[in-house]
């Protein structure tokens, strides 16, 4: 049985704030759809400046909602950006701290506490279709065991890679797509890391799925998964539910069901695959927007909208880690990207939308996705467990003078530099590789690339980061933690070889295995 362990007395600001709340939003809780594009790049978006393609649909989520233009998400990559989202909690706490542990892809637990959870503990009816990654099944962790009433996608992230499934997941059990066998991945794989053109699109721009029986009869899990969405949707339109969307696209391996209107660009087929998975997202989000019209309660629902982590647009496109594209432009202007601990590992765009009721602006205070959990707490009137977020519901309100600032930003980690630590503070950003490397620092108000470290220059500046990072930091169990040897980190997986909890995950396309988990 989870334990649910309020917050100190210190912290009554919150219980005041959802009261607030809970009266700005009206007696009737509003319902929230929470969309977590994956890999998605801060300036894929027309809104924000993308002119090779539109997404005019997200477009008026930011036209006509809130636009937070110093926003970052939890981690650098997907699985714990995920997991500091649902749980409320940054890197140095959360329990899972990266893609992979000493033991494969690692789980959430029975204790942790989650969204959906509190959400339930509030009347909603809760939902997740999509990508989740913080449970393999039969583990603790899968998104039945965590509070969702309905679930239907994949649990697996590795899995997730592939668009044409053997099968997905519906409340914890395997529904197979026969139509999809013998679906050549490999050759999906391939064309990452080839400048050829790989995937079979006829002349009119629709995929031909490689070494399937029928390829007229491949289904594409975004469909499936978007299908589910407005089914959930409609099933709950009279109570108060909470949608967690967390779409694969624009993940790759780069492949779309259509290449539509960019068939004919002069570009790579790469490129035109990323625009088409880009519009693919933008249509589906328009048809939950027209949904909710349809329904007559848009505005009872509040629509939030983010990616999971920094630039990874390079990954797909086999160019230089971190290289901006040339067509598109999309990377923006901050160090690094995802799986580092660099600022633009964790910049995301975010956007809140709920029509007649949060008023259309850009803030630039500066808000975290881990922020999301306290914040849907309170919009539902439960009192939030221990966490690191804080309710931005004042900045909905349109009350940025009522709002709270954070003291700092923590993070931790990021396959290419697992044991780093990073943090914000204030106008300061912070980032050790290890706890044997000095800190570097930057004033991202003077110097938003990070091209200047002044850390020489700023010693007291860099004693409190050091706190922070001291103090924020528990050490984790199964995953790397900030001064681990070689020798302990062997020590952590021959310990979970030997209780027999090694986590294998699976690839996607293979077949379904009964024992996932030894």
């Amino acid at each position: 049985m989870k334990e649910i362990k309020i917050l100190p007395v210190t912290f009554a600001l919150t219980a005041v704030l959802f009261t607030s709340g809970q009266k700005f939003f009206a007696a009737k809780k509003q319902n929230i759809i929470l969309i977590l594009a994956d890999d998605m790049s801060y300036f894929d978006l027309s809104c924000l400046g993308q002119k090779k393609f539109k997404t005019p649909n997200i477009d008026k989520l930011y036209n006509d909602g809130l636009f937070f233009s110093q926003a970052y998400c939890g981690a650098p990559e997907c699985t714990p950006s995920r997991c500091t989202l649902m749980q409320g909690k940054h890197l140095g706490h959360s329990r899972i701290r990266l893609n992979n542990s000493v033991r494969g892809q690692d789980h959430l637990i029975d204790q942790d506490i989650t969204i959906a959870e509190m959400l339930k503990k509030g009347g909603y009816n809760t939902g997740f279709v999509g990508k989740w990654g913080m449970g393999l099944p039969r583990t603790e962790g899968t998104p039945e065991k965590q509070g969702f009433d309905y679930s239907y996608g994949y649990t697996d992230q590795l899995t997730a890679h592939g668009y044409y499934p053997n099968y997905l997941y519906e409340n914890g059990k395997p529904v197979s797509f026969p139509e999809n066998y013998g679906f050549n991945m490999a050759k999906v794989y391939k064309h990452t890391s080839s400048k050829e053109g790989l995937n079979i699109y006829n002349e009119n721009g629709e995929l031909i799925p490689d070494g399937v029986k029928d390829p007229a009869k491949a289904k594409n899990s975004q469909n499936l998964i978007h299908e589910k969405a407005l089914h959930f949707i409609r099933d709950n339109q009279k109570s108060p539910f909470f949608l967690y969307y967390a779409t694969q696209l624009p993940h790759g391996p780069l492949i779309t069901p259509n290449l539509g209107e960019f068939k004919d660009e002069p570009w790579e087929l790469k490129n035109k695959e990323w625009a088409a998975m880009m519009t693919h997202l933008d249509r589906h989000i328009g048809e939950l927007i027209d949904l909710t019209v349809e329904l007559g309660i848009e505005k009872n629902t509040i629509f939030l909208f983010a990616s999971d982590n920094g630039y990874s647009h390079w990954g797909y496109m086999n160019r230089a880690r971190y290289e901006d594209d040339p067509v598109f432009k999309n990377k923006g202007p901050w160090k690094g990207g995802k799986f580092s601990s660099f600022d633009g590992g964790m910049r995301v765009p975010l956007i809140a939308y709920c029509p007649g009721k949060i008023p259309h602006n850009t803030t630039a205070h500066p808000v975290v996705l881990y922020d999301l959990f306290a914040t849907a707490c309170d919009i539902a009137g439960v009192k939030s467990p221990e966490n690191d977020g804080i309710s931005i519901v004042p900045l909905l309100m349109g009350k940025p003078e009522k709002q709270k600032n954070h003291a700092f930003f923590y993070w931790g980690g990021g396959t290419f530099m697992p044991q780093a630590q990073a943090v914000r503070l204030g106008d300061w950003f912070g980032m050790r590789a290890s706890i044997n490397e000095p800190v570097q620092l930057w004033n991202l108000q003077k110097d938003l690339k990070c091209e200047r470290n002044v850390a020489g220059e700023n010693p007291s500046i860099i004693r409190e980061i050091l706190h922070i990072m001291e103090k924020e930091h528990e050490d984790s169990e199964w995953y790397e933690n900030p001064g681990d040897s070689a020798s302990d980190i062997k020590a952590k997986k021959e310990k979970a070889q030997k209780n027999n909890t090694m986590q294998n995950d699976i690839g996607p396309n293979t077949q379904f295995q009964e024992n996932i988990v030894n």
